[in-house]
């Protein structure tokens, strides 16, 4: 479940005592949760926080179901994890489900340990799916070495590619001057690299990425904030 503390969660829910039941279990699990009463309003709440799960009842009363709430988000992107919610699901909403891409399917009422089951196995294939989700709405692929922030790529020079690696794979850890130094030039330890050519690489980095997604510690090094 450690994946899942990084994460946004988007819940969708029009009932108060709905929300009330499950909406501490999805607090404890991830890194921020956003409450949604409507698909307009989740809608809104998608493009704003760019959730990395989105958890929506089938059966909001404002549009009747949560498919075409779907349909958007997936017009958008193929990242964003989709859990449905429905009570008593026609051939069609399934036939959608299948469709859209949803991640899992439960059954009304969900009790708190299928809840978290589910969730677990979410944070499984997240793992497996080598994506590993940041805070300040940015997730690395390990496999193609990626850098995305609000689900849209970001250019990286190839030594900024290198930097955020070895960022991501000390996963919090402070990394030293020497460490950047061998990891980002292993391949030209025959040029002068100053202690100024890895602030100018952390600077030019900064740039294109949120401003507190990488911390400094005087003195120490560097890390992101995990």
């Amino acid at each position: 479940m450690q994946i899942l503390k990084k994460l946004i969660i988007l819940y969708v829910e029009s009932k108060q005592d709905i929300i009330d039941r499950y909406s501490p279990i999805l607090k404890s699990s991830c890194d921020k949760l956003y409450i949604a009463r409507s698909g307009e309003e989740a809608y809104r709440l998608y493009k704003e926080v760019m959730p990395n799960i989105v958890i929506m009842d089938l059966t909001v009363s404002k549009l009747n179901n949560n498919i075409p709430l779907a349909k958007k988000i997936r017009e958008d992107d193929d990242n964003t994890i989709l859990v449905a919610l429905s009570d008593y699901p026609t051939k069609e909403t399934l036939l959608e489900i299948v469709n859209l891409n949803f991640s899992n399917y439960l059954v009304k009422p969900v009790d708190a340990i299928k809840l978290k089951k589910t969730l677990f196995e979410i944070s499984k294939k997240i793992n497996n799916g080598k994506i590993i989700y940041l805070k300040h709405n940015c997730m690395w692929n390990s496999a193609s070495k990626t850098l995305f922030y609000k689900n849209e790529p970001i250019f990286l020079t190839k030594r900024e590619q290198k930097l955020f690696e070895l960022l991501v794979k000390k996963n919090g850890v402070v990394c030293s001057d020497e460490e950047i130094f061998f990891y980002v030039w292993e391949d030209e330890f025959d040029k002068t690299v100053t202690n100024a050519s890895i602030r100018t690489l952390i600077k030019n980095l900064r740039k294109k990425i949120p401003k507190d997604l990488i911390k400094n510690q005087y003195g120490v090094g560097y890390k992101l904030d995990i």
